[in-house]
C-alpha cells in the first residue's frame, strides 16, 4: 500500500509551480497535518526517499532514511551489506501495458542511495548518470527482495575486491540469526551471529560435499552439490539431510561440452513453489573462430518432482525467464518486464549479461538490465 502513496501525492494535493520554484498557495495547517500523518505511514526506504523528493517542505516533515539494524552485519573479516531489488514501473503506463524494469539499490551509512549492477554489484556509472540524480517520483516502486553482499568497508559500498565468499544468505531459523556463506572452495559455513560460532556443513554421515549453490526455500536452507543432489539444513543437528536423488542425466545429449568444460555450475531457482536446477556449462578453453575468440556455453534446466522423488528435464519454460545473478537466482514473467524473452536463462558471462534460449539453444548478449533513461534527471541548483 505504501508503495503507491507517493505516486498519489500530487494527485491528491496539487503542487503549483511558479517561476521555476514550487509554491504552496493556500497550503493550510490542516493540510500540513495530513502530510505529516502520511509521512509517518511510510515504512520502506524507497517510499521515504520519494516523499522527501517532492519539495523542501516534505523534507522538513520527514528525516532522511537511516539504515536498518540488518543493514550491516559483521561477519568474519568482512561486513555483510544489505542491498534490495525493486521493480519499477512508469506511473503513467496505460492499463494495457504493465511492463517494468528491475533495479538494485544500496543505502549507505550516510543515507545515500546507490544504483548497482544486477549481476556484478558494481555501482552503475555511465554517461547517462553524470551530473544527474535518481528520480523515482514518476514510477511505481515495489520491493521484491533483499540480499547481502560481503564488503571490506562498514556501511559503505566496496564490492569490487577479491573475496573468497561467493554467496551469502542471512536468515532467522528456529529463532536464531544465521549466516550461510558459500565459499569459492565450494564449502558452506553456517554462523550463529549471536554466539559468534562457525560450522562447516556436513551430511549426517560426516561427509563434506562440494556445493555449487544454495537457496532459501520455504524458510529452510537448501544446497546443491556438483552431482546435482539437493540437501536441506537441519537446524537442530546442524547437519545436511539429502532431499533429492542425484541428477545423473545432466547434459547426456551434449557430452562433448561436458568433457571439454572447465567449469560446470548448478544453480538453484524457485518458481511456482517448485525447485529447479539450472545446469550451466562453460568451456573456458578459448578457441579461434571467424576472427574472434569464443567460448562454449550450454544450459539445461531440471525440475525436482518432490512427490515421486525424480528429476524432470524442462525444455520449455513458457513465458518464464530465470535470472542468475552473482548472489541471487530468481524467476520472473517476461511479459511483465521490458526487454525480457520467455523461455530464456539470463546470466553473467564473459564480462557481460547473456541470454540462453532453451528453444534454439543459442546464447546472445542481453542488454536489458539498464533502466529507462527517464529515471535520471539533471541536477538543478
Amino acid at each position: 500500500m505504501t508503495a503507491c502513496i507517493c505516486s498519489l501525492l500530487v494527485t491528491i494535493f496539487p503542487i503549483h509551480s511558479t517561476s521555476g520554484s514550487r509554491k504552496y498557495g493556500g497550503f493550510k495547517s490542516s493540510r500540513r497535518i495530513v502530510w505529516a500523518i502520511i509521512s509517518r505511514k511510510l515504512n520502506t526506504t524507497i517510499d521515504v526517499v520519494r516523499f522527501r523528493g517532492v519539495d523542501s517542505l516534505f523534507r522538513s516533515l520527514l528525516p532522511a532514511p537511516s539504515p536498518s539494524n540488518n543493514h550491516c552485519i559483521s561477519y568474519d573479516l568482512y561486513f555483510l551489506l544489505q542491498t534490495k531489488i525493486y521493480r519499477i514501473q512508469p506511473s503513467t503506463s496505460s492499463p494495457c501495458s504493465n511492463k517494468g524494469w528491475l533495479i538494485r539499490v544500496f543505502l549507505s551509512s550516510s543515507s545515500k542511495l546507490y544504483l548497482l549492477d544486477l549481476f556484478t554489484n558494481q555501482r552503475l556509472r555511465t554517461m547517462e548518470t553524470i551530473n544527474k540524480v535518481l528520480n523515482l517520483m514518476n514510477f511505481r516502486v515495489v520491493e521484491l527482495f533483499e540480499l547481502y553482499t560481503p564488503s571490506n568497508l562498514k556501511g559503505e559500498i566496496d564490492f569490487h575486491y577479491f573475496c573468497s565468499i561467493r554467496k551469502v544468505i542471512f536468515s532467522s531459523i528456529e529463532g536464531h540469526c544465521m549466516v550461510f556463506a558459500l565459499y569459492s572452495g565450494k564449502a558452506v559455513i553456517v554462523s550463529n551471529i549471536e554466539e559468534n560460532t562457525y560450522t562447516m556443513l556436513e551430511d549426517d554421515g560426516g561427509e563434506t560435499h562440494c556445493f555449487d549453490d544454495m537457496i532459501l526455500y520455504k524458510g529452510q536452507l537448501y544446497v546443491v552439490d556438483k552431482m546435482g543432489t539437493i540437501f536441506w539444513f537441519h537446524a537442530l543437528s546442524f547437519k545436511l539431510v539429502q532431499f533429492s536423488p542425484k541428477n545423473l542425466y545432466c547434459c547426456e545429449e551434449n557430452g562433448h561440452i561436458r568433457v571439454n568444460a572447465c567449469e560446470n555450475k548448478k544453480k538453484l531457482v524457485e518458481y511456482d513453489g517448485s525447485l529447479y536446477v539450472v545446469d550451466l556449462y562453460i568451456n573456458d578453453e578459448r578457441y579461434y573462430k571467424w576472427g574472434y575468440y569464443l567460448k562454449d556455453v550450454f544450459v539445461e534446466v531440471y525440475k525436482l518432482d518432490q512427490e515421486w522423488g525424480k528429476w524432470l528435464k524442462v525444455k520449455d519454460l513458457g513465458d518464464v525467464s530465470f535470472v542468475l545473478s552473482k548472489d541471487s537466482n530468481f524467476a520472473l514473467l517476461a511479459q511483465d518486464y521490458y526487454g525480457f524473452e520467455g523461455n530464456c536463462i539470463y546470466f553473467y558471462f564473459d564480462h557481460k549479461a547473456s541470454c540462453f534460449n532453451l528453444k534454439n539453444l543459442e546464447t546472445k548478449v542481453a542488454d536489458i538490465f539498464w533502466p529507462c533513461p527517464t529515471l535520471f534527471h539533471p541536477v538543478t541548483n
